[in-house]
């Protein structure tokens, strides 16, 4: 069952970086069994110091003048895919000390229940949970109780899937050659029978064949069952684990392995995977974590933090001398992504081992910045907990407003990623060119978020660094934003480093000022580099220069309420820039105190009182001159005014900032910063009014004179740079169709990145509505992109010339056009077009407000939607080692032992039936929490997770919060789904007892609902010769109502009432992605079967008999029937003839 530990989301990384390029590495050969060789290194030729970027932050020139700053003293907990402990370089620090002091399985994923206890024989042997006898070694001397557990070595997260996958091939490769053999020995065998030798000798070859066929055609790798032995050493106390690897039973030469940070024991998994392993234990032994990394990506960046090869120091990490703390947040059983689980249990583990610094390369999209439960504790961790924690900023630009969480919260330091003229040249072999710049990757997530933070700063983010072994090379080149947050975070390493061993003791928020006030701006918009790119040197003397001056280590809060609360300034669309532009400031000093204040706390309040300069960094900005600066608790802070004169701006985005100096120290740099972006869009002329139209263009259909004229504008595009146009879209518009046109090409083909924003207003994530592309154009080529936009919004459309294959200039043409039908409004998400279960359709009406459009309507159901409610709900407290959070370091100072808080689990049990139709022996399904979907830096609780079970316990699927699982393909029987969701306050919990849950279940063909043009067609669902609507054209101004039919063809018997169909309405089917709307059908309840003749007795003659007597009544009453009528006719017609001779008589 689901325990109440750890069971994590779905997808791969959503940031994790592509690889682009390989370096092949010796590494050093270690055998199938460990402990490895400590300290095993490396060596290749000398390597230019741009393949893990150093000169550019400058950590080379700060190694230089003080060596022993390399990261020594701190602790960097990396929260990834895990590490392979074994990795070349990541065994020991420059100064000779373990490179881990532990890795941990965050996620649960690699949890074992090993509960059940057994004795052994006397004769040294005991029987494992997988039938096997197991014997046992010398190492059970003494040993009078085991714990017996199982892995399936294939199972659902046991091992990266790229190993998994190797596995498979490699092992079917053998099964295949050894069945090859078989086979051609027995055709031998039968070719060399005389031609009298007896037929059964024949027949039974034959029959060996026809063996060997079916082997192979039923052919499945289930992959080998290991038995797990658990147990308490005695006297030490220490739990020691073996793991049958070989899955043949013999432990006898097996060495036992303690929890890692014990002994630093690592194993293998054998069977060719070199994928390595560790241990821990929990519970008292109930459960044991066998921990492997999910994938290459944790290694990856552990290595730019910190790798160390003693024989080449140019292939160091960028701290060599730092220690890792390896934290597995992302689960194998569920493509790696990290968990709300996995990312709140590394923090406690971090918090709890000491580290200094964090990194995460991870992230997704967020409704809600800087809000929900993972984000309190990551603002804990900074503030409460005092570890500073650097995270990627995301890899969805370069458009703005594409930071996504955990990149858009406050509290960690949000890294954008950097590329120089050197890296270029050397990672990726880009060709000659004459004049290129540094420059943010086209991929940085830009600022600003809709409340208008933006990123802190920006770090080189690609790197040649080590690989695990199971990936078959040493060393790898991966991109992404991924990458720089951990370079970042080795820069920081360094500089903690330094100040430790000048005896300062530097917290996080000082740590961050020194980073942000040193950085160097490498470019001129900040969207992507925030404060500019990181500068060890620089960071290191502001720390020394600047430690221990008041309020250096106090964070501030700045919002603005009329906004909402908004943590900056953003204008984007043009109605924001007509009302009054002047806005209220709150600040909010950031204390952090115990519940019951210590006297020193208090006088800490009291003693705050900082004389600031205001000042704006643009001349559109006007700020007060000065504020003086209390406590203000009182007041729950204080304010200042901002107002802002935008019109002389020119069409573009624009950045000020407003910043508070200490008045009596301007060389510290502001305290605090208020970031204001305005953007000015370029205006499109309004469409003509009809009554300017000429009669010939009101009668021509599809005539676009008729229509508001396409904006055009040249586009010349620079590697690396990217260019931006805001467009102000007409409040009825509902799509774009965007037109590039190139020019002559003297160098050859260009690839163009293409990123558009419809809108930065409310909560709904970019990701959710933006449009991306890469083209590929080609001398004097088209190429034609359609794109939802928003009414009335400020449309951006960013273009940037990959560098990478051509990086010289090159021109284009763009054209954009709109169109609409006026059926979605303004909302980005159209409503649902819903057909009730006792509707015969439903209306939609459509127009053509800005240019005539082309309407060819087809509508279709693809899905069907089934909600369940929960048979059963259990909360239960969780692990007591995993998931307590600490309490405060100033709960701590006041209290040595202050309580930490406790996290809750609350299991949720739905069951369902599956029965496919006709000749499917499968039906697809695919489960959700859909109210807790798309969710998880963001999300109310602190994770969910379900799982899927069929009738026997065997689990099937695991899915999370933030994305969709894959279809799960299930045969007839019962299924159950057991959800787990987690949370401190059990009352949030028991809320959701009833949390219903969604199966999405496609339909076996898409069902096509008929569109009519009228009310009455619809209501007759076509009969009586109505026809669908054909394609055709509605002009502009005009109108048209479009009456949508519920399926005309029987649904699935296994679709139940309740159920909702769902599918979409496309109004131009040639145009589908952009003119779709969606459609649901509510099922209704099935027809009335109609009564059937009783059998008294149940025989089958007296069946016949009846059924004869009722079929000879029918007739006899079709008879009368028919002879009443031909009555009935024959008075009719002698009426017709008297009122005929009444007539000729008046005439």
């Amino acid at each position: 069952p689901v325990s109440c530990v750890s069971r994590p989301d779905i997808m791969f990384v959503r940031r994790l970086s592509c690889q682009v390029a390989t370096v092949s590495l010796l590494v050093h050969t270690h055998a199938l069994r460990m402990p490895f060789a400590r300290g095993s290194t490396v060596r290749m030729a000398a390597s230019n110091a741009a393949t893990l970027p150093k000169q550019e932050t400058g950590i080379s020139a700060l190694l230089d003048a003080q060596p022993e700053a390399d990261g020594r003293g701190t602790l960097v907990a990396v929260l990834d895919t895990g590490c392979d402990l074994a990795a070349a370089g990541l065994q020991e620090t420059s100064d000779g000390r373990p490179k881990y002091v532990d890795f941990i399985d965050c996620t649960g994923g690699g949890d074992i229940d090993t509960s059940k206890k057994v004795k052994p024989a006397e004769d040294g042997t005991l029987e494992g949970l997988s039938g096997r006898t197991l014997k046992l070694g010398g190492w059970a001397e003494g040993v009078d109780e085991f714990r017996l557990g199982a892995l399936r070595l294939y199972g659902l997260g046991s091992m990266p899937t790229s190993v998994l996958r190797r596995l498979k091939e490699e092992r079917k490769a053998a099964f295949v050659m050894q069945h090859q053999a078989a086979v051609s020995a027995v055709q031998r065998e039968l070719d060399g029978l005389a031609d009298g030798a007896p037929k059964e000798a024949k027949r039974d070859l034959e029959l060996r064949l026809e063996q060997y066929d079916a082997m192979m055609d039923g052919y499945t790798d289930h992959g080998p069952l290991l038995d797990v032995l658990l147990w308490r050493q005695q006297p030490s106390g220490v739990w020691q684990a073996v793991i049958d690897v070989d899955g043949e039973g013999d432990l006898s030469a097996a060495e036992p392995m303690a929890p890692y940070a014990h002994a630093r024991q690592v194993g293998d998994m054998g069977h060719g995977s070199a994928l390595t392993y560790c241990v821990q234990v929990y519970d008292e032994g109930e459960r044991l974590s066998v921990v492997t990394d999910a994938g290459s990506h944790g290694t990856h960046v552990a290595g730019i933090v910190a790798a160390n090869f003693a024989l080449d120091s140019a292939l160091n990490g960028v701290a060599p001398g730092a220690q890792v703390l390896a934290c597995k947040i992302g689960d194998g059983r569920l493509g790696s992504a990290e968990t709300g689980t996995g990312l709140v249990r590394a923090l406690i583990a971090a918090k709890a081992r000491g580290c200094d610094l964090i990194n995460l390369s991870y992230g997704e999209p967020a409704w809600q910045h800087d809000s929900g439960r993972v984000a309190e504790t990551f603002t804990a961790a900074v503030r409460k907990w005092g570890m500073c924690v650097f995270t990627s900023a995301g890899n969805d630009g370069p458009a703005l407003s594409s930071l996504g969480s955990p990149g858009a919260l406050s509290a960690p330091i949000c890294v954008g990623a950097y590329v120089s003229p050197a890296m270029m040249a050397e990672q990726y072999s880009m060709l000659p060119v004459a004049d290129v710049s540094g420059a943010s990757y086209s991929f940085s997530s830009r600022g600003p978020t809709p409340d208008g933070f933006m990123p802190s700063l920006c770090a080189p983010g690609g790197a040649i660094a080590p690989v695990p072994r199971h990936a078959l090379q040493g060393k790898a080149q991966y991109h992404g934003t991924s990458m720089s947050s951990p370079n970042a975070c080795g820069v920081a390493a360094c500089v903690l480093s330094a100040l430790k061993q000048a005896g300062l003791s530097v917290g996080p928020i000082e740590l961050r000022r020194a980073l942000e006030k040193s950085a160097r701006p490498i470019e001129s918009e900040p969207f992507a580099q925030g404060a500019g790119l990181i500068n060890a040197p620089a960071a290191l003397a502001y720390a020394l220069e600047h430690h221990g001056k008041p309020a250096q280590d106090l964070p501030f809060a700045l919002s603005v309420p009329s906004r909402g609360g908004a943590r900056g300034i953003y204008l984007r669309d043009a109605a924001e820039l007509q009302g009054p532009l002047t806005f209220g400031v709150l600040v909010q000093p950031l204390f952090e105190h115990a519940a019951t204040r210590t006297a020193a706390e208090v006088e800490e309040l009291l003693s705050l009182e900082l004389q600031l300069q205001l000042g704006p960094t643009a001349p559109w900005v006007t700020t007060p001159a000065s504020m003086v600066l209390l406590s203000a608790k009182e007041r729950g802070g204080q304010t200042f005014t901002v107002r802002l004169d935008p019109s002389t701006l020119p069409p573009g985005a624009h950045f000020a900032a407003v910043q508070a100096v200490d008045a009596t120290d301007p060389a510290r740099g502001p305290l605090f910063s208020l970031p204001i972006t305005v953007v000015i869009p370029h205006a499109i002329s309004p469409p003509p009014p009809l009554g300017a139209l000429t009669p010939a263009q009101l009668e021509t259909a599809g005539d676009e004179t008729a229509a508001p004229p396409a904006l055009s504008f040249p586009l010349t595009l620079q590697g690396g740079v990217p260019v931006r146009r805001f467009i102000s879209v007409p409040e009825s518009a509902e799509w774009a169709k965007v037109t590039l046109r190139s020019g002559r090409m003297a160098n050859g083909p260009h690839a163009v990145l293409l990123h558009a924003v419809p809108s930065a207003r409310g909560d709904l994530p970019n990701t959710a509505c933006q449009t991306k592309r890469m083209l590929q154009l080609r001398e004097l080529s088209e190429e034609v992109v359609q794109l939802p936009v928003r009414g009335g919004a400020t449309l951006e459309l960013c273009m940037q010339l990959s560098w990478l294959a051509n990086p010289a200039p090159a021109t284009l043409d763009a054209e954009v056009e709109f169109h609409s039908y006026g059926a979605r409004g303004r909302a980005m998400h159209a409503p649902t077009t819903r057909i009730g279960s006792a509707d015969a359709f439903a209306r939609i009406e459509v127009g053509a407000p800005l240019r005539t459009e082309r309407l060819a309507p087809e509508a279709e159901l693809t899905a069907a939607e089934r909600a369940l409610r929960p048979s059963s709900s259990t909360i239960t407290a969780g692990s007591a080692e995993l998931d307590v959070l600490p309490p405060s370091d100033a709960e701590l100072r006041a209290a040595a032992d202050a309580p930490g808080e406790q996290i809750h689990s609350m299991l949720l049990q739905y069951s369902f039936d599956v029965a496919p139709e006709g000749d499917a022996k499968e039906q697809p399904v695919l489960a959700r929490v859909q109210s807790l979907h798309e969710q998880l830096y963001d999300a109310p609780l602190d994770s969910m997770l379900w799982r899927l079970d069929d009738a026997n316990g065997q689990t099937l699927q695991y899915g999370g919060a933030m994305h969709d699982a894959a279809e799960t393909k299930l045969k007839k029987g019962s299924y159950s789904i057991s959800v787990l969701l987690r949370h401190p306050d059990r009352a949030q919990l028991t809320a959701l007892k009833e949390l219903p849950l969604l199966l999405r279940m496609p339909l076996p063909m898409p069902l096509d609902c008929v569109v009519h043009g009228g009310r009455g067609a619809a209501s007759k669902g076509g009969h009586g010769g109505h026809e669908a609507v054909a394609e055709g054209w509605v002009r502009r101004g005009g109108h048209k109502d479009l009456y949508v039919c519920k399926p005309t063809t029987e649904l699935p018997k296994w679709v139940s009432a309740g159920d909702v169909l769902t599918g979409h309405v496309a109004l131009d089917k040639g145009s589908k992605e952009a003119t779709k709307l969606p459609l649901a059908f509510e099922a209704p309840p099935a027809p009335v079967k109609k009564a059937e003749a009783a059998d008294d007795d149940g025989d089958e003659e007296d069946e016949e008999v009846v059924g004869a007597a009722l079929d000879e009544e029918a007739m006899a009453c079709a008879k009368e029937a028919r002879l009443v009528q031909e009555d009935v006719d024959e008075l009719e017609r002698s009426v017709f003839r008297a009122r005929l001779q009444r007539l000729r008589a008046l005439r």
